[in-house]
């Protein structure tokens, strides 16, 4: 497996075209932190799309301008789809906000584990046409916190 450290991050190249993403605990989560794995993700796939598998450590919160970055069509050009793992109550509240306010340009969810998180990933990539020309990402976000 092909794995890039960033500075709170570790990407690592799972399948073909999954990615997962372990972010560390008890940090905050800024828009340099987006832009390395935005980096990343470009030099693991050369230029191609990813389903991001993404392990938020406890604690750990995004600032203001990278779920900006991260919700934006520029901020998604490298990936399908996100499945966030989080574990907090504070992070819970933050991936209401992520949906309902900033509104991501891909299908997002947020799962309580990896394997949960894992399975709809695969679910996903088999219901997804990946013709980008009738690909309509906003009609699949929403929001769990399931097993």
């Amino acid at each position: 497996m092909k794995t890039i450290k960033c500075d709170i991050s570790e990407v690592t190249l799972l399948e073909d075209n999954v990615l997962f993403i372990d972010i560390q605990q008890e940090k905050e989560f800024e828009l340099k932190d987006f832009n390395q794995l935005k980096v990343a993700a470009e030099r693991l796939g050369k230029g191609k799309k990813f389903f991001n598998i993404i392990k938020v450590g406890y604690l750990t919160n995004p600032n203001d301008e990278s779920m900006e970055a991260s919700c934006s069509p520029e901020g998604s050009q490298y990936k399908y789809a996100d499945a966030f793992v989080i574990q907090s109550l504070a992070q819970k509240i933050i991936a209401n906000v992520y949906l309902k306010i900033k509104k991501p340009t891909v299908p997002t969810k947020f799962f309580n584990n990896i394997e949960a998180a894992h399975k709809w990933i695969e679910e996903l990539k088999i219901s997804i046409s990946f013709d980008e020309q009738s690909y309509h990402a906003v009609d699949h976000c929403n929001i769990a916190y399931g097993s």
